[in-house]
């Protein structure tokens, strides 16, 4: 079982990876083709949520790695990459979402401030709530 739960573990971890390879390689051609005039209000939106998927998993690898490199941590993969998952993905919502705002030239120090206390919120929330059996 404790096998199976690794391997599933890396199978994801490949996913992820692949995901971040495709979506940087996206990324930077959009970077060096396009530009916001010419891409239009869908082609803008399709760039966000491609940064949203590349940050997120970029982010999702790092910290399943450094997660990992604790001993404690090797016995439970699946749990380790879940929890991965769901720090990359909260972190990739708040970067990307932050430079939305500034890129529409709407970003305070409240937004800030208020993007902080939601992530601060939602993790302790994942982090305190009880397991259901």
């Amino acid at each position: 079982m404790l096998y199976l739960m690794k391997k599933r573990a890396t199978v994801y971890l490949v996913a992820i990876s692949a995901v971040l390879i495709i979506t940087a390689a996206v990324l930077v051609l959009s970077l060096f083709t396009t530009n916001p005039t010419k891409l239009g209000p869908a082609g803008v939106t399709f760039w966000f949520i491609n940064a949203l998927a590349m940050v997120s998993s970029l982010i999702t690898i790092i910290s399943f790695k450094l997660k990992s490199r604790n001993l404690k941590n090797k016995d439970d993969q699946l749990v380790l990459f879940r929890s991965s998952l769901r720090f990359g993905s909260l972190l990739g919502f708040s970067i990307v979402g932050l430079l939305a705002l500034s890129s529409l030239r709407s970003l305070s120090w409240r937004d800030i401030l208020l993007f902080a206390l939601i992530v601060i919120v939602v993790e302790v929330f994942f982090r305190t709530r009880k397991k259901v059996a």
